[in-house]
Protein backbone atom coordinates (compact mmCIF):
# COMPACT_ATOMS: atom_id res chain seq x y z
CA UNK A 1 0.00 0.00 0.00
CA UNK A 2 2.64 2.44 0.54
CA UNK A 3 4.58 1.49 -2.32
CA UNK A 4 0.98 2.20 -4.07
CA UNK A 5 0.65 5.75 -2.55
CA UNK A 6 4.37 6.48 -3.50
CA UNK A 7 3.76 6.03 -7.09
CA UNK A 8 0.32 7.93 -7.31
CA UNK A 9 2.32 10.60 -5.94
CA UNK A 10 5.40 10.13 -8.26
CA UNK A 11 3.10 9.98 -11.15
CA UNK A 12 0.83 13.12 -9.99
CA UNK A 13 4.25 15.17 -9.41
CA UNK A 14 5.71 14.16 -12.67
CA UNK A 15 2.93 13.43 -15.22
CA UNK A 16 2.02 16.91 -16.58
CA UNK A 17 5.60 18.48 -16.76
CA UNK A 18 7.27 15.64 -18.08
CA UNK A 19 4.73 14.96 -20.51
CA UNK A 20 4.80 18.76 -22.02
CA UNK A 21 8.91 18.31 -21.83
CA UNK A 22 8.51 15.46 -24.19
CA UNK A 23 6.31 17.17 -26.29
CA UNK A 24 8.62 20.52 -26.10
CA UNK A 25 12.06 18.46 -26.97
CA UNK A 26 10.06 16.33 -30.09
CA UNK A 27 9.13 20.25 -31.38
CA UNK A 28 12.26 21.63 -31.10
CA UNK A 29 13.82 19.09 -32.53
CA UNK A 30 11.77 18.46 -35.60
CA UNK A 31 12.01 22.75 -36.25
CA UNK A 32 16.07 23.11 -34.82
CA UNK A 33 16.85 22.87 -38.96
CA UNK A 34 14.33 25.70 -39.57
CA UNK A 35 14.38 27.82 -36.25
CA UNK A 36 18.19 27.44 -34.91
CA UNK A 37 17.94 30.85 -33.19
CA UNK A 38 14.86 30.29 -31.80
CA UNK A 39 15.35 27.04 -30.46
CA UNK A 40 18.57 27.56 -29.21
CA UNK A 41 16.75 30.16 -26.61
CA UNK A 42 14.27 27.23 -25.53
CA UNK A 43 16.32 24.58 -25.24
CA UNK A 44 18.42 25.59 -21.26
CA UNK A 45 14.79 26.06 -20.67
CA UNK A 46 14.16 22.28 -21.31
CA UNK A 47 17.46 21.69 -19.17
CA UNK A 48 16.61 23.52 -16.13
CA UNK A 49 13.05 21.98 -16.24
CA UNK A 50 14.42 18.52 -16.07
CA UNK A 51 16.61 19.77 -13.16
CA UNK A 52 13.55 21.19 -11.47
CA UNK A 53 11.94 18.07 -11.71
CA UNK A 54 14.65 16.09 -10.47
CA UNK A 55 15.25 18.48 -7.69
CA UNK A 56 11.45 18.51 -6.49
CA UNK A 57 11.38 14.92 -6.54
CA UNK A 58 14.84 14.72 -4.33
CA UNK A 59 13.31 17.69 -1.79
CA UNK A 60 9.80 16.00 -1.85
CA UNK A 61 10.17 12.18 -1.46
CA UNK A 62 14.07 11.06 -0.59
CA UNK A 63 13.45 12.42 2.83
CA UNK A 64 10.20 13.45 3.57
CA UNK A 65 9.61 9.99 5.51
CA UNK A 66 13.09 10.30 7.12
CA UNK A 67 14.49 11.33 10.38
CA UNK A 68 16.90 13.92 8.97
CA UNK A 69 19.93 15.15 10.74
CA UNK A 70 23.33 16.16 9.76
CA UNK A 71 24.53 15.80 6.41
CA UNK A 72 21.23 14.40 5.68
CA UNK A 73 19.51 17.90 6.66
CA UNK A 74 22.01 19.72 4.22
CA UNK A 75 21.76 17.81 1.09
CA UNK A 76 17.69 18.13 1.71
CA UNK A 77 18.04 22.06 1.79
CA UNK A 78 20.36 22.08 -0.70
CA UNK A 79 17.51 20.45 -3.06
CA UNK A 80 14.98 22.67 -1.83
CA UNK A 81 17.32 25.70 -2.69
CA UNK A 82 18.38 25.04 -5.91
CA UNK A 83 14.15 24.39 -6.48
CA UNK A 84 13.73 27.83 -5.24
CA UNK A 85 16.31 29.21 -7.40
CA UNK A 86 15.79 27.33 -10.38
CA UNK A 87 11.98 28.54 -10.91
CA UNK A 88 12.92 31.91 -10.38
CA UNK A 89 15.60 31.05 -13.27
CA UNK A 90 12.95 29.15 -15.47
CA UNK A 91 10.69 32.20 -15.05
CA UNK A 92 13.73 34.77 -16.04
CA UNK A 93 14.50 32.75 -19.25
CA UNK A 94 10.98 33.56 -20.07
CA UNK A 95 10.67 36.85 -19.79
CA UNK A 96 14.35 37.22 -20.90
CA UNK A 97 12.85 36.21 -24.84
CA UNK A 98 10.42 38.37 -24.46
CA UNK A 99 12.29 41.51 -23.72
CA UNK A 100 15.04 41.02 -25.82
CA UNK A 101 12.05 41.18 -28.27
CA UNK A 102 10.21 44.05 -27.18
CA UNK A 103 13.08 46.32 -25.32
CA UNK A 104 15.35 48.41 -27.28
CA UNK A 105 18.11 47.86 -24.75
CA UNK A 106 21.24 46.09 -25.12
CA UNK A 107 20.56 45.57 -21.12
CA UNK A 108 17.21 44.33 -20.85
CA UNK A 109 18.41 40.12 -20.82
CA UNK A 110 21.20 40.77 -18.19
CA UNK A 111 18.17 43.26 -15.75
CA UNK A 112 15.81 40.27 -16.92
CA UNK A 113 18.47 37.95 -14.83
CA UNK A 114 19.82 39.91 -11.81
CA UNK A 115 16.42 38.97 -9.37
CA UNK A 116 17.00 35.71 -10.25
CA UNK A 117 20.51 35.83 -9.71
CA UNK A 118 20.34 38.04 -6.59
CA UNK A 119 18.22 35.03 -5.10
CA UNK A 120 20.98 32.15 -5.97
CA UNK A 121 23.41 34.29 -3.48
CA UNK A 122 20.72 35.42 -0.99
CA UNK A 123 19.37 31.52 -0.80
CA UNK A 124 22.93 30.38 0.06
CA UNK A 125 22.98 30.73 3.70
CA UNK A 126 19.93 28.79 4.13
CA UNK A 127 22.05 25.76 3.89
CA UNK A 128 23.42 26.17 7.44
CA UNK A 129 20.59 28.47 9.00
CA UNK A 130 17.40 28.73 9.69
CA UNK A 131 16.08 32.40 8.47
CA UNK A 132 14.64 30.80 5.05
CA UNK A 133 13.26 27.75 6.04
CA UNK A 134 14.17 24.35 8.05
CA UNK A 135 12.92 20.63 8.37
CA UNK A 136 11.61 19.29 11.24
CA UNK A 137 12.71 15.98 12.77
CA UNK A 138 10.09 14.38 11.07
CA UNK A 139 10.84 15.96 7.49
CA UNK A 140 7.87 18.37 7.83
CA UNK A 141 8.96 22.03 6.84
CA UNK A 142 8.85 24.69 8.86
CA UNK A 143 9.40 28.56 7.63
CA UNK A 144 11.79 30.89 8.98
CA UNK A 145 11.65 34.99 8.80
CA UNK A 146 12.72 35.45 5.40
CA UNK A 147 10.74 32.41 4.10
CA UNK A 148 8.96 34.11 1.70
CA UNK A 149 11.92 35.90 -0.20
CA UNK A 150 11.71 34.24 -3.34
CA UNK A 151 8.17 34.29 -3.52
CA UNK A 152 8.31 38.13 -3.14
CA UNK A 153 10.63 37.99 -5.90
CA UNK A 154 8.39 35.91 -8.01
CA UNK A 155 6.20 37.98 -7.86
CA UNK A 156 8.83 40.74 -9.27
CA UNK A 157 8.31 38.65 -11.99
CA UNK A 158 4.85 38.28 -12.45
CA UNK A 159 4.44 41.90 -12.63
CA UNK A 160 7.11 42.36 -15.38
CA UNK A 161 5.38 39.95 -17.55
CA UNK A 162 2.45 42.14 -17.39
CA UNK A 163 4.70 45.72 -18.21
CA UNK A 164 5.61 43.17 -21.28
CA UNK A 165 2.07 42.74 -22.11
CA UNK A 166 1.13 46.59 -21.52
CA UNK A 167 4.48 46.89 -24.25
CA UNK A 168 2.95 44.56 -26.43
CA UNK A 169 -0.50 46.39 -26.24
CA UNK A 170 0.94 49.95 -26.61
CA UNK A 171 3.44 48.48 -30.16
CA UNK A 172 0.00 46.72 -31.00
CA UNK A 173 0.81 43.20 -30.93
CA UNK A 174 -2.08 41.82 -29.77
CA UNK A 175 -2.00 38.16 -30.01
CA UNK A 176 1.88 38.85 -28.07
CA UNK A 177 -0.11 40.18 -25.34
CA UNK A 178 -2.79 37.51 -24.76
CA UNK A 179 0.08 34.65 -24.31
CA UNK A 180 2.21 36.96 -22.20
CA UNK A 181 -0.58 37.76 -20.02
CA UNK A 182 -1.73 34.65 -20.13
CA UNK A 183 1.41 32.82 -19.11
CA UNK A 184 1.21 35.36 -15.80
CA UNK A 185 -1.91 34.51 -14.99
CA UNK A 186 -1.46 30.69 -15.22
CA UNK A 187 1.95 31.27 -12.96
CA UNK A 188 -0.20 33.09 -10.54
CA UNK A 189 -3.03 30.33 -10.28
CA UNK A 190 -0.14 27.70 -10.21
CA UNK A 191 1.82 29.35 -7.33
CA UNK A 192 -1.44 30.11 -5.10
CA UNK A 193 -2.63 26.64 -5.46
CA UNK A 194 0.38 25.05 -3.69
CA UNK A 195 0.91 27.71 -1.75
CA UNK A 196 -3.16 27.97 -0.50
CA UNK A 197 -3.65 23.90 -1.18
CA UNK A 198 -0.21 22.48 -0.58
CA UNK A 199 -0.97 20.76 -3.60
CA UNK A 200 2.60 19.60 -5.00
CA UNK A 201 4.03 19.92 -8.91
CA UNK A 202 1.47 22.25 -9.99
CA UNK A 203 3.80 25.03 -10.71
CA UNK A 204 6.23 23.09 -12.88
CA UNK A 205 3.47 22.23 -15.19
CA UNK A 206 2.44 25.42 -15.12
CA UNK A 207 5.62 27.28 -15.96
CA UNK A 208 6.10 24.16 -18.63
CA UNK A 209 3.07 25.15 -19.94
CA UNK A 210 4.11 28.89 -20.32
CA UNK A 211 7.32 28.05 -22.25
CA UNK A 212 5.44 25.68 -24.35
CA UNK A 213 2.99 28.48 -24.89
CA UNK A 214 5.18 31.05 -25.76
CA UNK A 215 7.85 28.46 -28.21
CA UNK A 216 4.32 27.89 -30.28
CA UNK A 217 3.14 31.82 -30.69
CA UNK A 218 6.45 32.59 -31.83
CA UNK A 219 6.84 29.39 -33.99
CA UNK A 220 3.79 30.48 -35.74
CA UNK A 221 5.24 34.49 -35.99
CA UNK A 222 7.81 33.10 -36.86
CA UNK A 223 6.36 32.06 -40.28
CA UNK A 224 4.98 35.40 -40.74
CA UNK A 225 8.33 37.15 -40.83
CA UNK A 226 10.84 37.73 -44.17
CA UNK A 227 13.93 35.36 -43.17
CA UNK A 228 16.06 38.02 -44.53
CA UNK A 229 14.90 41.41 -43.40
CA UNK A 230 13.25 40.20 -40.23
CA UNK A 231 10.13 42.23 -40.88
CA UNK A 232 6.52 40.79 -41.78
CA UNK A 233 6.45 39.09 -45.21
CA UNK A 234 3.69 39.39 -48.23
CA UNK A 235 1.29 37.01 -46.71
CA UNK A 236 1.22 38.25 -43.54
CA UNK A 237 0.27 41.99 -45.23
CA UNK A 238 -2.48 40.03 -47.24
CA UNK A 239 -3.63 38.31 -43.87
CA UNK A 240 -3.83 41.63 -41.69
CA UNK A 241 -5.22 43.23 -44.54
CA UNK A 242 -8.01 41.18 -44.13
CA UNK A 243 -7.98 41.08 -40.27
CA UNK A 244 -7.77 44.96 -40.15
CA UNK A 245 -9.79 46.20 -42.87
CA UNK A 246 -13.20 46.23 -41.75
CA UNK A 247 -12.34 49.84 -39.83
CA UNK A 248 -9.28 49.74 -38.49
CA UNK A 249 -6.64 50.38 -41.49
CA UNK A 250 -6.62 54.04 -41.89
CA UNK A 251 -3.56 54.58 -44.21
CA UNK A 252 -1.82 52.04 -46.81
CA UNK A 253 1.78 53.03 -47.96
CA UNK A 254 3.78 51.48 -50.81
CA UNK A 255 7.25 51.91 -50.76
CA UNK A 256 10.29 50.78 -53.00
CA UNK A 257 13.79 50.78 -52.54
CA UNK A 258 15.49 52.81 -55.31
CA UNK A 259 18.71 51.20 -57.58
CA UNK A 260 18.51 47.90 -55.88
CA UNK A 261 19.17 46.78 -59.72
CA UNK A 262 22.15 48.78 -59.77
CA UNK A 263 23.64 47.73 -56.60
CA UNK A 264 23.20 43.85 -57.29
CA UNK A 265 24.89 44.79 -60.83
CA UNK A 266 27.80 46.47 -59.37
CA UNK A 267 28.80 45.44 -56.09
CA UNK A 268 26.91 41.65 -55.65
CA UNK A 269 23.70 40.22 -54.67
CA UNK A 270 25.37 40.41 -50.77
CA UNK A 271 25.36 44.34 -50.83
CA UNK A 272 21.87 44.42 -52.61
CA UNK A 273 20.89 41.82 -49.44
CA UNK A 274 22.50 44.44 -47.07
CA UNK A 275 20.39 47.34 -48.54
CA UNK A 276 17.58 45.37 -48.59
CA UNK A 277 18.22 44.81 -44.65
CA UNK A 278 18.87 48.81 -43.89
CA UNK A 279 15.52 50.06 -45.51
CA UNK A 280 13.76 47.20 -43.37
CA UNK A 281 15.23 48.83 -40.29
CA UNK A 282 14.80 52.03 -41.32
CA UNK A 283 11.31 50.92 -41.49
CA UNK A 284 10.97 49.51 -37.87
CA UNK A 285 12.67 52.03 -36.91
CA UNK A 286 10.86 54.85 -38.20
CA UNK A 287 6.98 53.35 -37.53
CA UNK A 288 4.34 54.53 -35.12
CA UNK A 289 2.90 52.49 -32.60
CA UNK A 290 0.10 50.25 -34.80
CA UNK A 291 1.73 50.73 -37.96
CA UNK A 292 3.01 47.43 -39.45
CA UNK A 293 5.68 47.16 -42.23
CA UNK A 294 6.01 44.14 -44.55
CA UNK A 295 8.66 43.34 -47.29
CA UNK A 296 5.85 42.14 -50.20
CA UNK A 297 8.38 41.76 -53.11
CA UNK A 298 12.27 41.65 -54.21
CA UNK A 299 12.45 45.42 -53.17
CA UNK A 300 8.97 46.64 -52.87
CA UNK A 301 7.72 46.71 -48.82
CA UNK A 302 4.31 48.29 -48.05
CA UNK A 303 2.62 49.60 -44.31
CA UNK A 304 -0.67 49.57 -42.98
CA UNK A 305 -1.33 51.80 -40.43
CA UNK A 306 -4.61 51.50 -37.97
CA UNK A 307 -6.32 54.30 -36.86
CA UNK A 308 -3.71 57.05 -37.63
CA UNK A 309 -4.49 61.08 -39.32
CA UNK A 310 -2.91 61.97 -41.96
CA UNK A 311 -0.71 64.66 -40.44
CA UNK A 312 0.66 61.53 -38.38
CA UNK A 313 1.03 59.61 -41.91
CA UNK A 314 2.78 62.28 -43.29
CA UNK A 315 5.65 62.70 -40.23
CA UNK A 316 6.08 58.97 -40.28
CA UNK A 317 6.61 59.51 -43.73
CA UNK A 318 9.77 61.94 -43.41
CA UNK A 319 10.83 60.35 -40.97
CA UNK A 320 10.91 57.03 -43.23
CA UNK A 321 13.19 59.33 -45.64
CA UNK A 322 15.62 60.82 -43.25
CA UNK A 323 16.13 57.16 -41.73
CA UNK A 324 17.12 55.57 -45.72
CA UNK A 325 19.18 58.37 -45.94
CA UNK A 326 21.23 57.86 -43.53
CA UNK A 327 21.49 54.50 -43.66
CA UNK A 328 22.78 55.41 -47.06
CA UNK A 329 20.15 54.50 -49.45
CA UNK A 330 17.11 56.07 -50.98
CA UNK A 331 13.70 55.24 -51.55
CA UNK A 332 10.02 56.23 -52.55
CA UNK A 333 7.20 56.25 -50.68
CA UNK A 334 3.37 56.51 -51.71
CA UNK A 335 0.68 56.69 -48.93
CA UNK A 336 -3.13 56.23 -49.55
CA UNK A 337 -5.90 56.92 -47.30
CA UNK A 338 -8.54 54.07 -46.66
CA UNK A 339 -11.75 54.31 -48.97
CA UNK A 340 -14.76 52.29 -48.08
CA UNK A 341 -16.00 52.84 -51.60
CA UNK A 342 -13.28 51.28 -53.15
CA UNK A 343 -11.67 47.65 -53.13
CA UNK A 344 -8.13 46.79 -51.35
CA UNK A 345 -6.92 46.35 -54.87
CA UNK A 346 -7.88 49.67 -55.93
CA UNK A 347 -6.32 51.57 -52.79
CA UNK A 348 -3.20 49.49 -52.65
CA UNK A 349 -3.02 50.46 -56.58
CA UNK A 350 -3.32 54.57 -55.57
CA UNK A 351 -0.67 53.87 -53.01
CA UNK A 352 1.47 52.01 -55.71
CA UNK A 353 0.84 54.96 -58.25
CA UNK A 354 1.79 57.36 -56.03
CA UNK A 355 5.13 56.12 -55.35
CA UNK A 356 5.56 55.41 -58.65
CA UNK A 357 5.35 59.34 -59.16
CA UNK A 358 7.32 60.08 -56.76
CA UNK A 359 10.05 57.87 -57.86
CA UNK A 360 10.02 59.66 -61.34
CA UNK A 361 10.25 62.95 -59.93
CA UNK A 362 13.34 61.62 -57.88
CA UNK A 363 15.27 60.41 -60.76
CA UNK A 364 14.40 63.57 -62.48
CA UNK A 365 15.61 65.68 -59.88
CA UNK A 366 18.56 63.78 -59.29
CA UNK A 367 17.58 63.08 -55.68
CA UNK A 368 18.10 59.21 -55.85
CA UNK A 369 21.35 58.01 -56.00
CA UNK A 370 22.77 54.36 -56.22
CA UNK A 371 24.42 54.91 -52.44
CA UNK A 372 24.80 58.24 -50.32
CA UNK A 373 27.40 57.01 -48.23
Amino acid sequence: MIKNALLQNLVQLNCIPVLIIIFLMFFLRINYVYEKELSKKFIPSIVLLLTLIIMDNFDYYAYDAMTVTGVFDVFHRAAAMLGYDIRLILMASLISVASDRLIDNKNAVLYTYLPAFINVIVLIPCLFTDIFFYYKADGTIGRGPLAFEPHILSGLYMIFLFILAHICHRKGRLNEMGILGLCGTLTIMGFLAEFLFSLRGILIGVIALDITFYYLYLHIEHFRFDALTKIFNREAFIADVDKYGHGDISHILSIDLNNLKVINDTYGHNEGDKALIAIADSLKASALPKCYMYRVGGDEFAAICLHKKTPEVEAMTEKIYRAVEEAGYSCAVGCAEWDTSKTFTEIYKDADDRMYRKKRAMKELGTAPMRIK
